[in-house]
């Protein structure tokens, strides 16, 4: 219980909201990676869908890189935490905003394509070629052993492929809960930090009054205690009493 409750501290949901980042921004420039030089993947899409690729291509590039700053951030918020935390705070908004931007754009784009592009034309024949492919890929006799692992691969695509629309949706979800923690906590660690910050001024602000009267109290006993400051004969006339009270008791 008491390992538990020390997890469950803001500093610590931060620090694994940023090794989460960490893990996204290495996903993201991996994918960049992908895109710029896996002909696998950037071919068919660079064909069929030349500016979405290149659109896609930068944006994922720069939000990988965004968010290796945002991890930089959050580790040099322990040097200048406020300031590194509004800041902080401020990039992951930004992301946010330019993810819902990107994926309107993305959408629209798309379904513009999907009507009018000659592309998108290509691609419905295509896939209208796999389902006449598989029949004859079938009815094959003398490339049977070749034939036979292409319609299993063909297959295994047509069953697969929506997985990966379900892998991008969840975590999509997951990145957008992140964000919200992340932008949660360092606005919370911020303030924090910043009500710290006013209760020792506020605490230096009274050492220093009470540092300042100090002197102004010992110089006023001083000045009470300064013998040029009595008037003349009062201190003979203070012994003689003294003396009266003595004679009176003994």
């Amino acid at each position: 219980m008491g390992c538990a409750r020390g997890l469950c501290t803001a500093e610590k949901i931060f620090m694994f909201i940023n090794i989460a980042f960490a893990m996204y921004a290495g996903a993201l420039l991996a994918t960049a990676a992908r895109l710029a030089w896996d002909p696998s993947t950037y071919t068919w899409f660079r064909f069929l869908c030349a500016a979405q690729y290149r659109v896609s291509a930068a944006y994922v590039l720069a939000a990988g890189l965004w968010l290796v700053a945002l991890v930089y951030l959050a580790a040099a918020a322990a040097a200048k935490r406020t300031v590194c935390l509004h800041i902080y705070a401020g990039g992951v908004a930004c992301l946010a905003v330019s993810e819902v931007a990107y994926g309107a754009w993305m959408v629209a784009s798309l379904v513009t394509w999907w009507r009018e592009a000659p592309q998108a034309e290509l691609a419905r024949r295509a896939l209208d070629l796999l389902h006449d492919l598989k029949p004859a890929l079938l009815a094959v006799e003398r490339y049977r052993d070749l034939a036979r692992p292409l319609y299993d691969m063909i297959e295994e695509v047509e069953r697969e492929a929506p997985n990966n629309a379900v892998v991008i949706v969840i975590f999509g979800l997951l990145g957008m809960v992140l964000q919200i923690a992340a932008f949660v906590m360092a606005r919370r660690l911020a303030r924090r930090e910043a009500y710290g910050e006013g209760e020792a001024g506020g605490g230096g602000e009274k050492a220093r009054s009470c540092s300042s009267s100090a002197p102004d109290d010992d110089s006023d006993s001083d000045a009470r205690d300064d013998p040029r400051d009595t008037p003349p004969g009062w201190r003979k006339k203070a012994n003689l009493r003294m003396y009266t009270i003595l004679d009176k008791i003994f």
